[in-house]
This record gives structure tokens, C-alpha cells and sequence, in this order.
């Protein structure tokens, strides 16, 4: 009788805080917290993978992953969200590389973070790009080249933003040269 008693007790107690599951793109005003917005439909499974391109004699090199993430300031406040996160490498024309995130990739602090609809053209998806530099962000326009989703377009553009004089590329910047981000504006990746 006892063991039957906790059966029942377990049972409630999962079917009252069992996490509510909705689709990646549901607009629902007043999700209960925990709630988990998951990509049912796998629609961001043709980003997950790794990507090459050339840029100025450079490759580079994008892996995007798809995480479930958690938006909320507390584990009790929030909900979770399938999201594409990403890391980069950047290979000089000489062989060295001067940028690797993808080694040491850090889901809590990923450059990239998607993906998005745009504003302007819900149609469109965008990444988010934290620079790294003096604050500076960006977004990513991001379009499947072909049918078959092996190659992705990439268009970057800059956040507005502040330049604080603290930082060191603040003279340069002032003079009307971009941000040292070594990140092409435009480029198209092959998944490897």
C-alpha cells in the first residue's frame, strides 16, 4: 500500500511540473515558465555542421550547433529555446591561424546565436555576431545557396553602436576604417 501511495504522489507530482513542449516558432503570450519552444519540425537541422569558405585568400571555417537554450535570469524564471549556436576559425593564406573558437567551442558565450527571423523581411533569417571588439555586434543575413542546403550566403551587417575612446581601434574607427572583426561582409560556405 505504501509503495503504491508514492506511485501516486510521484505521478502528480510529474503531471504538475512536467515541462510544457511547444513548436520552434509558436507565439504564445503567456508561456508558463519552464516551457520549451523545440524545433519539432527539425528546420534547423540544415544549419548544424561545419562550413567553408574562402575570403581574401583566407578560409574560414563555421560550426554551427544546435543547443537548447535557456533565456531567464533564474532556473525557476525562464524558458528553454532549441537555438543555433556557432564558433569560428580563420586560416590565413600562409597557413597560420589567427582566429579558433571552434577548438574550445563555448556554448555560454558563442560569437554566433540564431537563428532568427529579420525585422524588416520576416522570410529572412539572420544570426546574431558578437564581435568581440569594443562592444561592436552585428547580424548575419543567412540564405541556403540551393535546393539541396550544402551552401549558405552570408551578408554582414553592422549594429548601430557607440565607439567609447577607451577602445584601441577607437582613432581608426573615427577615421571612417572598419572594425578589425576579420569577418568577410559577404561569403558563400560549403558544409564539409
Amino acid at each position: 500500500m505504501k509503495n503504491i501511495l508514492i506511485l501516486i504522489i510521484s505521478f502528480i507530482s510529474l503531471s504538475l511540473y512536467s515541462q510544457q513542449v511547444y513548436p520552434l516558432n509558436a507565439y504564445i503570450e503567456d508561456v508558463p515558465r519552464g516551457s520549451y519552444f523545440k524545433d519539432l519540425d527539425g528546420e534547423l537541422n540544415p544549419y548544424i555542421g561545419l562550413w567553408k569558405g574562402n575570403w581574401n585568400g583566407k578560409t574560414v571555417y563555421l560550426e554551427f550547433r544546435k543547443v537548447k537554450y535557456y533565456f531567464g535570469t533564474t532556473p525557476s524564471n525562464g524558458i528553454y529555446q532549441d537555438r543555433i549556436l556557432g564558433e569560428r576559425k580563420i586560416v590565413e593564406a600562409n597557413g597560420t591561424v589567427s582566429i579558433d573558437r571552434i577548438s574550445n567551442f563555448n556554448e555560454q558565450s558563442a560569437e554566433f546565436d540564431g537563428i532568427n527571423y529579420k525585422f524588416s523581411n520576416p522570410s529572412q533569417k539572420q544570426l546574431y555576431f558578437a564581435t568581440g571588439i569594443c562592444g561592436k555586434t552585428a547580424n548575419i543575413d543567412i540564405n541556403f545557396v540551393d535546393t539541396t542546403k550544402t551552401q549558405i550566403s552570408l551578408h554582414l551587417i553592422y549594429n548601430p553602436s557607440y565607439i567609447d575612446e577607451t577602445c584601441p581601434y577607437y582613432n581608426s574607427v573615427m577615421q571612417g576604417n572598419d572594425y578589425p572583426i576579420n569577418f568577410p561582409k559577404d561569403i558563400i560556405l560549403t558544409k564539409q
